[in-house]
């Protein structure tokens, strides 16, 4: 820990009238290994830290509060829209409401000891075009140990390999936004109001290319977006899933089976069609038109779901974390739904759903 916590323990030490002697005794550490913590020489271990709260009578969290470790600056921002961004105060309301997040979430992750490192599964590979896009998602699911198989929740598995999602409630035309906070921390922001299931895995994939694809410096934004939807598009349904789901040499599909297909793999009908277009599946005159055919569909009963895919899709590792910190008396439940913007009873409710999740 840095000087703050040195600082706020013998500012507390002092103001509970606590010896350094009487302090160690009470904590069951040397009277030497209190004065290094109040000189920053080393820090406490978590247990150590929950006895000096304890003693001291303050929420562990107390020694966290404020610290600039947990202060966050974005770099590398992609807007899913670009163009459509023209209000400076929108992007600095956007960008304080997910810094506010992103430190809490720090702050609980260090309360509860877990930190996750985000290890890029595709840092060696530079893209180039549709094959070394296709060799990257494929890499992301080994890496990531998914296979060929449907990815049963796309949001839940960022945050499981250490990406940042933060959901937030917009009524301006954006869909997601991609960044890194404090050079490592990889973020990538839902706005709700405007995603179906299967827009919001897609845009969560989308944001992630931003975040891993190495493209050449002279890309076109143009160009960036078109790798973002491939990788993403490719990561939901692999080319050779495709193939099989689909047979060989095909010129015309049945809304059956793209409605199947969409409800398996969770990837929308329009992006389907796409992605048999770039694995080279069908040709630019099969493509458009399935696609024609498509709009027809769709023109004739617009209110008509063509298929759902049903998943979660809910950031919930942050809620998590909370209910972590709770059962393992780290945090007051207070100060937990504090934290998490809950209301304390709403929040006592949700620790006896999840606390057995988080063990």
């Amino acid at each position: 820990m840095k000087n703050s916590f040195a600082q706020k323990l013998k500012q507390l030490r002092e103001k509970k009238n606590f010896s350094l002697q009487e302090l160690a005794e009470e904590v069951g550490v040397a009277k030497q290994s209190i004065h290094k913590f109040e000189n920053g020489v080393v820090s406490p271990s978590s247990e150590t830290l929950l006895k000096l709260a304890d003693v001291l009578n303050v929420p562990f969290s107390f020694f966290y509060e404020n610290d600039e470790k947990f202060s966050i600056k974005f770099q590398n921002i992609k807007f899913r829209e670009k163009h459509k961004i023209v209000n400076p105060e929108f992007e600095k309301e956007l960008k304080e409401e997910v810094s506010r997040y992103l430190s809490k979430f720090l702050e609980v992750s260090e309360i509860v000891e877990e930190r996750q490192v985000f290890d890029n599964p595709v840092k060696d590979l530079k893209i180039h075009g549709q094959k070394d896009v296709e060799k990257a998602a494929k890499l992301v699911r080994k890496k990531w140990k998914i296979g060929n198989a449907p990815i049963t929740d796309v949001v839940e598995t960022l945050e499981s390999q250490g990406v940042f999602v933060v959901e937030v409630t917009r009524y301006e035309d954006f869909t997601g936004l991609s960044a890194m906070a404090n050079d490592a921390l990889p973020v990538v922001v839902l706005n709700e109001n405007c995603l179906t299931i299967e827009r919001k895995r897609f845009t969560a994939l989308h944001e992630l290319g931003h975040i891993v694809l190495e493209l050449p410096p002279d890309t076109t934004d143009t160009k960036i977006e078109w790798f973002c939807d491939s990788f993403a598009g490719a990561v939901l349904l692999v080319d050779d899933v495709l193939y099989n789901e689909l047979g060989k040499n095909r010129t015309i599909i049945t809304l059956a089976e793209l409605k199947s297909i969409k409800e398996l793999y969770g990837i929308s009908i329009q992006a389907i069609i796409m992605r048999a277009f770039n694995s080279n599946f069908i040709n630019q005159e099969t493509y458009k038109c399935w696609w024609t055919s498509y709009k027809e569909w769709n023109g004739k009963e617009p209110s008509k779901e063509f298929g759902q895919y049903r998943s979660n899709e809910k950031a919930s590792r942050f809620q998590k974390l909370l209910v972590k910190a709770v059962v393992e008396k780290r945090l007051s439940i207070g100060k937990a739904a504090e934290l998490g913007d809950r209301k304390i009873d709403l929040f006592r409710r949700e620790i006896e759903e999840l606390k057995f999740s988080v063990n």
